[in-house]
């Protein structure tokens, strides 16, 4: 009912404010002829300018651009381009993901990338709330630009550019699915109307998406449907490649699922695990078990979402106003509502992770004789797992460790957000020379999660605590002298089927969460030409804009008490303020000279100042040299820094699973140097290995209140061409660098563990909490660590010209990467070092050498016939998620030192669209024209790159739009 409420006062403020200065008409006055060539904003500067071709580089992706692939996912399109790398959150992001959709400049996280609407900061930087029929172009600042935007701006920023000049009535309604996978459906539609006054104009619009779900077992790709593992493999070559599949004498890849299996993995004392053999519901008793081993471990895959389902709704309206010949009001008032839901394969229930019965065990001899202490005593220790008394206990001893995946109950997560988005400003001359700009922007999101399929920690201890059978039959928790009223024992050694809907409802608890966050900002900023110069005028700017985050999570009593099953952790809540104040200059040099056409030099400084750390001063120099008519040289130098975020700085401790191996386990024990297990051994794990054979490991992540902002520089130099002799050819190529120090970032899971035990640092076990010889958790706490840079080559060619008849656009955009270094610990040489991912897949992200979009379009009267490429460079890897534990031995060349190839992708789409008289386009395309499967990644979380690569092979998509 609340949300209800919110969302309908929205709409309401939403049709008041977007449509308010209509009401301020003058009555009809004739239009005098303006010679001058009106002075528009490029993003990167907030001075107006009538050149567009700025010191700084920018690409600008066209909505016609985004049509020819039927996009309405921006996100995913605009990380596709060339200028973007890593692997950030898509909808196919499954495990981890919350349904949105982010993006990556350069590689340097999504966190360092500033996305802008119309110049200002969106209240998420989710594209879920970016509809596609909202936009009229993308500017992508390919430059640092924190001396104009402040923080976050470091590796670029992505401005996108509403309608503003619609006029009329336009549906569009679109389908699209793939051919072999055809649970890949998504509907679409959007209505944007608009209207021009005396005095202004008005846009209005919805725009409604609809995607379905794809498990991974809907696909016939192999690796999608099963867990593979490599276990070392020849120099220089991927068992794909090689085909080295399954078992026999040269086979290097295993089918390696969980070890929390629907027949349970049980823990004991002495003696190997075991596992259900029969596997039947109901009772079990001891014979049915057996030893198990890694072939009784569970295929999780195919039952994981390989895209996740959404629908989301997004309502915008925008106008601008004359109120006199010197103040125009401009207001911008977007709602946007989104459910999704992420599926994984059901709850792995684990009692070395999650609540279960806590008791007590003695401690024996392999003989039987109790281990005595030095009283005399036996040893009592402490575990977590299935008393010797539940009722369904065939073993008669405690089960000090219970793993069973919980068919009976799903596990999924699903998010309801609504977020809200409102701009007033104000805008004008002062006299002939200035003009102003003063607009307060107003954000507000609010997200309810929902976990379901999770289990309540009080109520399993009772259930799988001691149970009996009383007189009537029923199974009741306790004891004869202590039952525990409505308690219901659970049964986990039974098969599938063997857990009851009434055991399940007595366990089961849905955890909701919920996470407000507002973002308020207001900005004043007068500009305009200053004074004159032999050369020319200088222009110039001053601002000063005010910035308040506020964020306030809370989750659901169990996480926060650690009371259930699944990631725990407490709520964060917290907020911080900042003061600015700028200033920028276009300062000409030179004119009409030999060689130098036009020389302009542009200056920017801006200062900081936060309510929870130190100010900070950033500036940007920038060089724009005309050396004749048609040849631009170009070049900036700046300094960019980005402030750790509310979560970064207050976020307590919580859950995560990243992928990691314990060096010390016993299915590597054998492969282990004598100063790993020596390692080991010191940290009480016994000789021969732990227990933990597990691909993920539980790691404490959260924030720090003593983070301080990264900060680094940046450099671009480069040309752009517009030859006389060729007429409609643009070339632009542009060499960029950045550097970033201080690094908010957290030592990885894997890194600690390895250079704990492998590497002997003790600096690196100090993060790894283990009990008698397990790992309890990694501390992997956020920190400023390191260092990353980023060095490479951006060309971009236009070309429009006339042939057969008609008009011909070709684009061609190519990133060229030459340096992406992150600073990782090297297990060889013990320390930190730079190490350089350009050309690898790494830490779960793909860090391409080369990317490149080419686009052409030819244009016949009402037909337009376009083709898009997309290639991406091949990567390489050496990190398995087991064997890549293993050091490199000079006496072994089995071991260690390998290299697995990804292969370079070179996916084609064409589309076509027909426009009719009377306002109909009927618009066609297929996607992936070549059927490209996604490669197979052993070390990707699932062994592919889902937010890089294509997965639903060739597919299509159909759209209509009426003009009225």
């Amino acid at each position: 009912m609340l949300k209800s409420k919110f969302i309908t006062n929205s709409v309401r403020f939403a049709l008041v404010s977007g449509a308010a200065a209509a009401a301020f008409t003058a009555p009809i006055a004739t239009a005098e002829e303006n010679e001058s060539v009106e002075r528009i904003e490029v993003t990167g500067s907030r001075i107006k300018r009538t050149d567009l071709e700025t010191a700084q580089p920018i690409t600008t992706i066209t909505s016609e651009q985004m049509a020819v692939q039927g996009i309405q996912d921006v996100g995913q399109f605009l990380q596709n381009s060339a200028v973007m790398s890593g692997s950030p959150v898509m909808t196919t992001t499954n495990n981890g993901g919350n349904g949105g959709t982010f993006v990556e400049l350069r590689g340097l996280g999504t966190s360092r990338t500033l996305v802008l609407v119309n110049g200002r900061r969106p209240v998420s930087v989710d594209f879920q709330t970016i509809p596609s029929s909202m936009i009229d172009r993308i500017e992508v600042l390919k430059d640092g630009a924190s001396a104009t935007y402040g923080a976050d701006a470091v590796a670029g920023v992505v401005n996108i550019i509403t309608r503003k000049d619609f006029e009329g009535l336009e549906f569009t309604a679109q389908t699209k699915n793939s051919f072999d996978v055809t649970e890949n459906k998504q509907n679409s539609f959007s209505l944007v109307g608009g209207a021009a006054f005396d005095k202004g104009h008005m846009v209005v619009g919805v725009d409604y998406v609809k995607q379905d779900e794809v498990y991974q077992g809907d696909t016939d790709i192999d690796f999608l449907n099963n867990p593979w593992v490599i276990f070392g493999a020849a120099a220089e070559e991927s068992f794909w490649k090689n085909g080295l599949i399954g078992t026999g004498p040269d086979a290097n890849a295993y089918f390696l699922g969980s070890g929390s299996p629907p027949c349970g993995q049980f823990y004991f004392q002495h003696g190997p695990n075991l596992t259900n053999d029969k596997c039947a519901a109901g009772l079990a008793s001891k014979d049915d078990f057996r030893a198990y081993t890694n072939a009784d471990s569970y295929n999780y895959a195919p039952v994981n979402y390989l895209q996740t389902p959404y629908e989301k709704l997004n309502f915008f309206v925008e106008g601008s106003f004359e109120l006199n010949d010197h103040v125009t009001m401009y207001s911008e008032t977007r709602l946007n509502h989104r459910t999704s839901r992420q599926e994984l394969a059901a709850v792995p229930y684990d009692t070395k992770f999650n609540p279960g019965y806590k008791g007590f065990y003695g401690k024996t001899n392999e003989d039987g004789t109790p281990v005595l202490d030095d009283d005399g005593n036996q040893v009592m220790v402490p575990f977590t797992g299935v008393s010797k008394d539940n009722y369904y206990n065939p073993f008669g001893e405690d089960v000090l460790r219970s793993r069973r995946r919980m068919l009976e109950g799903g596990r999924s997560f699903e998010q309801d957000v609504t977020r809200f988005q409102q701009v007033i400003g104000f805008e004008g001359d002062i006299n002939d020379n200035f003009y102003y700009d003063v607009n307060y922007n107003y954000g507000h999101s609010s997200t309810a999660s929902t976990d379901f399929g999770q289990y309540f920690g009080p109520n399993l201890a009772n259930a799988l605590g001691p149970s009996f059978k009383d007189a009537d039959g029923k199974i009741v928790c306790g004891t004869p002298e202590a039952p525990i009223a409505d308690c219901v024992s659970m049964n986990v050694f039974g098969g599938p089927g063997s857990v009851t809907q009434e055991m399940l409802d007595y366990v089961s608890a849905p955890l909701i969460d919920s996470t407000t966050y507002t973002l308020q900002t207001f900005t004043a900023f007068v500009g305009g030409d200053m004074f004159e110069l032999p050369a020319g005028v200088v222009s110039g700017g001053f601002g000063y804009e005010y910035r308040k985050e506020e964020l306030d999570t809370v989750l659901d009593s169990g996480k926060y008490n650690e009371a259930v099953t699944g990631n725990k952790g407490k709520g964060v809540s917290g907020e911080f303020e900042v003061n600015s104040v700028f200033a920028e200059f276009v300062i000409p040099v030179l004119e009409g000279l030999p060689g130098a056409e036009r020389v302009d030099l542009k200056a920017g400084v801006r200062y900081d100042d936060f309510s929870v750390f130190d100010s900070a001063t950033t500036y940007q120099l920038g060089l724009e040299w005309s050396i004749f008519d048609g040849l631009l040289a170009r070049s900036t130098y700046g300094t960019v820094y980005r402030a750790p975020g509310i979560s970064s700085l207050f976020s307590p401790p919580s859950d995560s699973f990243p992928s990691a191996t314990d060096p010390c386990s016993s299915g590597t024990w054998a492969d282990a140097t004598d100063a790993t297990k020596a390692n080991c051994i010191a940290a009480g794990v016994p000789n021969g290995g732990s227990n933990n054979t597990d691909s993920q490991q539980l790691a404490k992540v959260g924030g720090n209140p003593d983070l301080q902002p990264e900060e680094g520089d940046t450099f671009t130099v480069g040309i752009a061409y517009s030859p006389e002799f060729v007429e409609g050819l643009g070339i632009t190529v542009d060499y960029w660098s950045i550097e970033i120090d201080d690094v908010i970032s957290s030592i990885a899971a894997k890194d600690s563990l390895n250079g704990c035990y492998v590497g002997g640092v003790q600096e690196l076990c100090n993060n790894v909490v283990r009990q008698n010889g397990e790992i309890v958790y990694v501390k992997a706490q956020s920190v400023n660590l390191s260092r990353m840079t980023a060095k490479g080559i951006d060309t971009e060619v236009n070309y429009a010209f006339e042939a057969l008849a008609g008009d011909f656009n070709l684009n061609l955009s190519w990133t060229h990467f030459l340096e992406r270094e992150n600073q990782e610990y090297n297990s060889d040489t013990l320390a930190f070092e730079m190490d350089d991912v350009n050309g690898r897949f790494s830490d779960d992200n793909t860090y391409a050498s080369d990317k490149l979009n080419f686009t052409a379009s030819y244009m016949w009267e009402d037909l337009t016939v376009s083709y898009a490429a997309n290639y991406i460079s091949g990567t390489e890897y050496d990190d398995l998620t087991y064997w890549g534990t293993t050091p490199n031995d000079p006496d072994d060349p089995s071991k260690g030192n390998h290299q697995y190839g990804v292969d370079s992708f070179l996916y084609h789409d064409i589309s076509a669209s027909y426009g009719f008289d009377w306002g109909t386009k009927i618009s066609v395309g297929i996607t992936n024209l070549t059927d490209e499967e996604p490669p197979y990644i052993e070390p990707a979380f699932i062994s592919t790159d889902e937010s890089t690569y294509r997965l639903f092979g060739r597919s299509w998509f159909l759209r209509l739009s009426q003009k009225f």
